[in-house]
């Protein structure tokens, strides 16, 4: 199989999308962050059962690398809740969840969000 064609130079105004396609953006687009599609992402976290009984809890926070189609593909630990069970459960269950892709210029693109989760044994 031949090598891939190096990326092509990104020009001013342009964004690189997923796997190196340029799109034209008008200086000033309209943008929007990436955000979670509902209410219920927090709610799907695997909490450690005994981690619960035992009354531990604590508030993990992620960094996550979004497609443009509002799947995790990398949830990186940038703060931990000091319990690295409960930030291992946080990282694993995230990536069930779906976000609303970042939009710049109403295109849909790949995108890194700060997402916290916080656990409470009560």
């Amino acid at each position: 199989m031949p090598p891939a064609p190096p990326p092509q130079p990104v020009a001013p105004g342009q964004v690189r999308l997923g796997a190196g396609t340029a799109l034209d953006i008008a200086p000033g687009a309209e943008t929007r962050a990436a955000r979670p599609r509902d209410l219920a992402c927090s709610d799907s976290i695997d909490y450690p059962p005994e981690l619960r009984q035992a009354g531990i809890g604590g508030e993990v926070v992620l960094r996550l690398r979004l497609t443009d189609k509002g799947r995790v593909i990398e949830a990186k630990l940038a703060e931990s809740s000091g319990h690295p069970q409960l930030d291992e459960a946080v990282q694993r269950s995230v990536r069930r969840c779906r976000f609303d892709p970042a939009l710049r210029g109403g295109v849909p693109v790949w995108s890194n969000l700060t997402f916290r989760a916080t656990l409470r044994p009560y």
